[in-house]
C-alpha cells in the first residue's frame, strides 16, 4: 500500500474528528462544475489512486482518461493537474496573476526551505527575488560567464577521460554541476566533490528530492499533528530528516554567501552572481533596505545553487544514457561539430549558431526524460473558469511536464530531429529555455539562461571529444542497459 494510504488508514481511529473538520464543505455554492477527474472517496479523496513512487505517471493516465485539465482531491486539498503545454501556457501567460502563487505548505517550513525563490508566495518578497535575478541573470548578462562555462566543461571532459567508468560517472557529473554552479553563483574555485560546501548541498538535495514531494506535503498540510508522531510510524519516515534538513538549509544559506561577501570586501572576488549583486548595491549598504535586500539575495543565491546543481546533474546523466542507447545521434552530432570546427580546435560559443543539431540534442534530452516531471506546484489566487469548469481559489495546480513530454510520436525514442525544420535549421520554438521543465508564466525559472549556457558548454565539449557505448562482457558482447530512474521532486 502506498505511503499516503498507509498513514491515512493507520491513523483513522485517532483522527476521525479531524477528518470531519477538514472535509471540504463549501461555504458557497458555485454553479459551474469542477473539471472531470477520478472518482473520490470521503476523507481520502484520491489518495489511494496515486502511485506514490511515480505520481507523474498516474496523473498522465488521468489526463488520457479525463482530458487536459483534471480535478483531483488529496486529503481535503483541491488539485488541478494540467497535462497540455498549450493549456498550461494559456493559463499561466494570459491569466498569470491567477496562477502565479505557490501553495503555502508547512512541509517547506518543516524542512527549512521556505525562503527559496521557488517556494516564495506571490507578493513583494517574490518580486524582490525576481528583480535581483533580472539584475544578475538576464540573458544578456550571462555572456560574461562564457569563458567560465567552457573552462568547467573542458575539465569535465578530462575527468571523464581519466575515470569514466559507469561506477564513477554519477559522481563526476554531480561534481561538475555542483562546482560549476558554485563558481557561477558565489565565485568558488572548486575542483573536487569533497569540498565542504559541495557536500552540504548534496546532503540537502538528497533529502529534499526524496521527501519534500507534493503528496507528502498534502499529508502534512491536512494532518499537521503527524509531525509530532514518532518517525517509525508507518509512512512518517520523512519526519526523521526534518531537523537535519533545516540545519543544512541554514548552512547553505549562510556559508557560501559570507564567503563571497568576504572576497568582495577584500577585492579578490571573481565574477559571480553574488559579487555582481554586492558590487551593484554598494551604495545601499547603509540603508535599512539593504539588510532586507541581502536577506533576499542569500535566499535567491541558495535557490540557484540547490536547484541548479541537482537538475543539471540529472540532465547530464540522462544525456549520457541517451548517447549510449542511441549511438547514431552522437555520431551525427560529432560530424556536425567536425564540419564547423575541424580537427584542430574545440567548439566555442561563437560556433553555437552553426550547430543546430547539438542544440536539438539538448532540447530532446529535456523532453525525453524531464528532470522535474511535475515541476513545482502553483496555486490559484482566486476562482477561475476554464472551458466552462470551475477552478477553485487555493487549488494546487500541477503542470505535468512529464505528460507534455509524451505528447509526440514515439515519445520513448530519442530523436533530436523533432526540434529541427526540414531544412536542418533549429525550429523557432526549440530553444532550451522554452522547455516546460523551466516552468510557466511569472514562475518561469529565473536561472534558465544561467543553466542553458552551462549545459550547452558541457554537451558540446562532450560530443566533440568523447564517445559513449555499452560495456562488453568477457566475450566482447554488449551488455544491455536497463534504464531505471530515481523518483522524487527530481528524477
Amino acid at each position: 500500500m502506498d505511503t499516503v494510504a498507509v498513514v491515512a488508514v493507520g491513523t483513522a481511529s485517532l483522527v476521525a474528528f479531524k477528518l470531519l473538520s477538514v472535509w471540504p464543505l463549501k461555504t458557497k455554492s458555485y454553479s459551474l462544475p469542477l473539471p472531470p477527474g477520478p472518482r473520490r472517496i470521503p476523507f481520502l479523496g484520491n489518495a489511494l489512486d496515486i502511485d506514490i513512487s511515480e505520481p507523474h505517471v498516474t496523473y498522465t493516465q488521468w489526463g488520457h482518461q479525463y482530458g487536459d485539465v483534471v480535478y483531483s482531491q488529496l486529503l481535503g486539498q483541491d488539485y488541478i493537474i494540467v497535462g497540455s503545454e498549450k493549456v498550461a501556457r494559456m493559463l499561466s501567460d494570459t491569466r498569470s496573476a491567477v496562477y502565479a502563487d505557490r501553495p503555502i505548505l508547512s512541509i517547506y517550513e518543516l524542512f527549512g526551505i521556505e525562503s527559496g525563490t521557488g517556494f516564495t508566495a506571490y507578493g513583494n518578497t517574490w518580486r524582490m527575488h525576481r528583480k535581483l535575478f533580472h539584475q544578475t541573470l538576464r540573458s544578456d548578462a550571462i555572456v560574461k560567464y562564457h569563458a567560465l562555462y567552457m573552462s568547467k566543461a573542458v575539465s569535465l571532459v578530462h575527468n571523464l577521460l581519466q575515470d569514466g567508468a559507469a561506477s564513477t560517472l554519477a559522481t563526476i557529473l554531480q561534481t561538475f554541476a555542483a562546482t560549476s554552479v558554485l563558481s557561477l553563483t558565489y565565485g568558488y574555485n572548486i575542483k573536487s566533490q569533497d569540498h565542504p560546501v559541495v557536500e552540504l548541498v548534496q546532503k540537502l538535495n538528497r533529502i529534499i528530492v526524496k521527501e519534500a514531494t507534493p503528496e507528502k506535503a498534502a499529508l502534512l498540510q491536512t494532518f499537521p499533528f503527524v509531525k509530532y508522531l514518532p518517525s517509525w510510524f508507518p509512512g512518517l519516515g520523512f519526519i526523521e530528516h526534518a531537523a537535519t534538513c533545516r540545519q543544512l538549509a541554514k548552512d547553505v544559506l549562510e556559508q557560501p554567501f559570507e564567503y563571497a561577501k568576504s572576497e568582495v570586501a577584500a577585492g579578490t572576488a571573481p565574477q559571480s552572481m553574488v559579487a555582481d549583486f554586492l558590487t551593484s548595491n554598494q551604495e545601499e549598504t547603509d540603508s535599512e533596505l539593504y539588510e532586507e535586500l541581502e536577506t533576499v539575495m542569500k535566499a535567491a543565491a541558495a535557490a540557484v545553487y540547490i536547484a541548479g546543481a541537482e537538475t543539471s546533474a540529472s540532465i547530464l546523466h540522462t544525456f549520457v544514457l541517451a548517447m549510449t542507447l542511441f549511438p547514431e545521434v552522437q555520431e551525427k552530432a560529432r560530424a556536425e561539430i567536425d564540419s564547423v570546427v575541424g580537427k584542430d580546435r574545440l567548439p566555442t560559443f561563437g560556433d553555437r549558431d552553426s550547430l543546430p543539431y547539438v542544440e536539438a540534442i539538448i532540447c530532446e534530452t529535456m523532453r525525453w526524460h524531464p528532470p522535474v516531471p511535475l515541476g513545482i506546484p502553483h496555486a490559484t489566487t482566486t476562482d477561475d473558469i476554464y472551458e466552462g469548469f470551475h477552478i477553485p481559489k487555493g487549488a494546487i495546480v500541477i503542470f505535468n511536464a512529464w505528460a507534455m513530454s509524451r505528447d509526440c510520436v514515439n515519445p520513448d525514442h530519442f530523436d533530436p530531429g523533432r526540434h529541427l525544420l526540414a531544412t536542418g535549421e533549429l525550429s523557432p520554438n526549440a530553444r532550451m529555455t522554452g522547455s516546460p521543465f523551466f516552468g510557466f508564466g511569472r514562475r518561469v525559472c529565473p536561472g534558465r539562461f544561467f543553466a542553458e549556457g552551462m549545459l550547452w558548454a558541457a554537451f558540446v565539449q562532450i560530443l566533440a571529444a568523447l564517445r559513449f557505448s555499452k560495456a562488453t562482457d568477457a566475450n566482447g558482447r554488449p551488455i544491455e542497459v536497463n534504464p531505471v530512474f530515481t523518483n522524487g521532486v527530481t528524477s
